[in-house]
């Protein structure tokens, strides 16, 4: 089983609140006055944006006047607002320096620290200036931001609390502490925050975005549709939130509606590998795996380091059956995350796909060591232990499945499969039986389970899953098979023609349906039919040994013993192991009085099957038509003491015995046949006869009267 792949929202960025201290004018005496004009026309350029210019300002009025912090501080603004960190750091160091008090100095390096990614620096730089002025909101509103971007939060939460209660009209605090709270799975208090931070401001879009992507966590997409939708006619540039309304779209199964917004946030900004790749999800989903592999590629193009993207586009090609190109890129993505237990995991399926499934088991099992509360990994490891026939190993994945997930009805189904395999019938019947609980839509369970009753000849049990299957799913070809096996096991051949013709309609394709229905017909005497069917069959798959044997016995019942030998030789060619088939070319050869050839195949059959009583009885037989009766004798002798229930082997040893003058042998052995098969009426006038060569006339009149009571035809035999 494939793994779904989660869709990315695109969770907005903490915003800084206000992010940094305006530019700071100088007070100058008059010495300086030059040094002044250049700080306020800087202050000028930096308020108009001409961040260039201003700086080239702020550096003349430093050369005229180094000790200025303020000319330092307000160079360090320009610098930082054009992303130039470093030299930001060091003009507001310099203006610290200068005036080791400088609160706004220190808040505005943390800031930038942060934006730089050194968060440890940040705060200490925001805990300076809290000390400095423990009444400044803005410090505490940005150290909550670098502790979030930390993970660390509680210590956020407890920042943005401090800011909301210096400035309650701070709708960014909100914002972020909903954030805060998002991130840690506390979506009814962060929509809470965002529901303020909209009332305080109700043009936020990034609140309503936000708010969006609170809701579409918790599962309510519409909810989440509708802030998306406010924050796009808010900001109609945002393609963060056209990507997210896209998977809110796909979470509902709209993957039109997402496509179309992955597409307009594609349009808004080119570079965003997250719009390619979620694209790609809805594609995917969509079944459309040649238009979600592009997406994927443009994603990598975009971001080569993007592992995710490498696995999505893996599944696709998994989906495909391209599984060599799948493999490649779940290998890429391992190779990008070494912690990747999905990647593992679907590499492991496509080994699998490719019946490689030591290399399957290999990687399900660095999954569960990755991730070993994963139900999917022991599941897809029991069904690479399940193709290898390690029925045993299959068993106890599923079964840890299960423990990891209760209601996990396919581990309950494929557990139950393999109880079937094992012949463990009533095991396999408790596992399917919970499968359906769990999902009585499934068809294929009641298949199943069906097959499991069959097995027990439980066939009305059978019969009655194999109805529901097909209740459920009327194109379930396999279903109308099966119950066409089970009437053909209760001898209801009409039924079972009918099922197996459904079959066959629905699946022209299926070899197997032609031979049973063959079978079916040969049952009912319609030689012809049967034969039709078993060279359908053959035409179908040239390997069929079933049906060459199939076929070579119909032809057998219909007298036509050339063709049945070459049926029977062509099935011993595709399997030289087949006892059966030398067993009944043997008969065959009988048919024919080809004595030697028979004795030579039944002596084939039994090297292959020992314990094979009917090769022994057959070989018997041929035995007498070479009237070898000694060596009949020890055949049917070996085939009593394999059988002995069967009495048409006490028969033919009588007939040998009483070939040989052996006549009271030949009574004991006529009579043991009568004692298993009371109404054989041919036993009764062969021991009849035996009397009668002994001059017993009265026992030989009763039992040939008794011979003639059973079977008027041989009355014709006196």
């Amino acid at each position: 089983m494939l793994n779904f792949i989660g869709n990315l929202f695109k969770s907005s960025a903490d915003e800084s609140g206000g992010t940094r201290e305006a530019p700071t004018a100088s007070t100058g005496g008059e010495k300086l006055t030059d040094a002044a004009a250049y700080l306020e026309r800087g202050n000028s350029h930096f308020n108009n944006g001409e961040y260039d210019l201003a700086i080239a300002d702020y550096r003349q009025a430093i050369a005229l006047n180094s000790g200025d912090a303020n000319a330092y501080y307000n160079r360090g603004s320009a610098y930082s607002t054009k992303g130039e960190y470093d030299l930001a750091i060091a003009d507001f160091s310099r203006a610290i320096a200068r005036n080791p008090g400088y609160t706004e100095a220190y808040h505005n390096r943390g800031v930038a620290y942060a934006d730089k990614g050194e968060y440890y620096l940040a705060i200490a730089d925001y805990n300076k200036a809290i000390t400095l002025n423990p009444g400044y909101a803005l410090a505490y509103h940005n150290r909550g931001v670098a502790y979030s971007r930390k993970g660390e939060y509680d210590l956020a939460i407890a920042d943005y609390r401090q800011a909301i209660a210096l400035n309650p009209g701070d709708a960014g605090a909100y914002n972020n502490r909903g954030n805060a709270y998002s991130n840690k799975g506390e979506y009814y208090l962060a929509i809470a925050d965002y529901n303020k931070a909209i009332t305080l401001n109700p043009g936020y879009a990034l609140a309503y975005h936000n708010r969006g992507v609170a809701y579409a966590d918790k599962g309510e997409y519409y909810l989440a549709i509708d802030d998306f939708d406010q924050a796009i006619a808010l900001n109609p540039g945002d393609a963060r939130a056209y990507i997210n309304r896209g998977i809110a779209y796909s979470r509902k199964g709209g993957y039109d509606l997402a496509i179309a917004d992955y597409t307009r946030a594609i349009a808004l900004n080119p570079g965003d590998a997250t719009a390619y790749y979620n694209r790609g999800n809805a594609y995917s989903n969509k079944g459309e795996y040649d238009l979600a592999i592009a997406d994927y590629g443009q994603a990598i193009a975009l971001n080569a380091g993007f592992a995710d993207a490498h696995l999505g586009r893996g599944i696709a090609y998994s989906r495909k059956g391209g599984y060599d190109l799948a493999i490649a890129d779940f290998s890429k993505a391992i190779a990008l995350n070494l912690g990747y237990a999905d990647a593992y995991n679907n590499r492991g399926i496509a080994y699998s796909d490719k019946g490689e499934y030591d290399l399957a088991i290999a990687d399900y099992t660095r999954a569960i060591a990755l991730n070993p509360g994963n139900a999917n990994s022991y599941w897809n490891r029991g069904n690479a232990y399940s193709g290898k026939e390690d029925d045993d190993l299959a068993i106890a994945d599923y079964s840890q499945a299960i423990a990891l997930n209760p209601g996990y009805a396919l581990a309950y189904h494929n557990r139950g499969i393999t109880y079937r395999d094992k012949r463990d019938y009533d095991l396999a019947i408790a596992d399917l039986s919970q499968s359906i609980a769990l999902n009585p839509g499934d068809d294929d369970a009641y298949n199943n389970r069906g097959i499991a009753y069959a097995g027990k000849g439980q066939h009305d049990l059978a019969i009655a899953d194999y109805s529901q299957a097909i209740a459920l799913n009327p194109g379930n070809a396999a279903a109308y098979h099966n119950r066409g096996l089970a009437y053909s096991n209760k001898e209801e051949d009409g039924l079972a023609i009918a099922d197996y013709s459904q079959a066959i309609a629905l699946n022209p394709e299926d070899a197997a349906a032609y031979n049973n229905r063959g079978g079916a017909y040969s049952d009912k005497g319609e030689y012809d039919l049967a034969i039709a069917d078993f060279s359908q069959a053959i035409a179908l798959n040239h390997g069929y040994v079933l049906a060459y044997y199939n076929r070579g016995i119909t032809y057998r019942d219909k007298g036509e013993y050339d063709l049945a030998i070459a049926d029977f030789s062509r099935s011993i060619a595709l399997n030289p192991e087949g006892a059966a088939a030398y067993n009944n070319r043997g008969g065959a050869y009988s048919d024919e009085g080809e004595y030697d050839l028979a004795i030579a195949d039944y002596s084939r059959s039994i090297a292959l099957n020992p314990e094979g009583a009917a090769a022994y009885h057959n070989r018997g037989c041929a035995y007498i038509g070479k009237g070898e009766y000694d060596l009949a004798i020890a055949d049917f002798s070996q085939a009593i003491a394999l059988n002995p229930s069967g009495a048409t082997a006490y028969y033919n040893r009588g007939y040998a015995y009483s070939d040989k003058g052996e006549y009271d042998l030949a009574i004991a052995d006529y009579s043991q046949a009568i004692a298993l098969n009371p109404n054989d009426g041919l036993a009764y006038h062969c021991r009849g006869l035996a009397y009668r060569a002994l001059g017993n006339e009265t026992l030989a009149a009763a039992d040939l009267r008794r011979a003639i009571e059973l079977d008027p035809e041989l009355g014709n035999r006196q």
